[in-house]
């Protein structure tokens, strides 16, 4: 299996999202010249599946835009590491319960 990069994915992305709009246009299109020439039926048919074919480009859209959202969380390196405690102070007393991390 190959590795997908970011910058894949971001492509995959816009290029589906381009690809609703341009389906959604020639639909509309299609379904008016139907609808003029009288095809009522046909008219109905091509908006439908206009309609459930962007719905499923806008979906794959999602789901990549998505999957790009994780791989990046994953690649990044994880800074959110908490700061190193500072060395005990050595005039402080002891602690008298000799709890872990001194007074409270």
């Amino acid at each position: 299996m190959e590795r997908v990069s970011l910058r894949e994915l971001a492509v995959a992305t816009r290029t589906a999202d381009a690809l609703v709009y341009t389906v959604g246009i020639a639909g509309v299109v299609a379904g008016g010249l139907l609808l003029r020439a009288g095809s009522t039926g046909f008219a109905l048919v091509a908006w439908v599946l206009t309609f459930v074919a962007g719905a499923a480009l806008r979906l794959l859209s999602a789901i990549t835009r998505g999957i790009a959202d994780i791989k990046r969380e994953l690649d990044r390196p994880d800074d959110r590491q908490p700061p190193p405690l500072p060395p005990p102070d050595p005039d402080a007393p002891p602690d008298p319960y000799r709890r872990w991390g001194g007074w409270h």
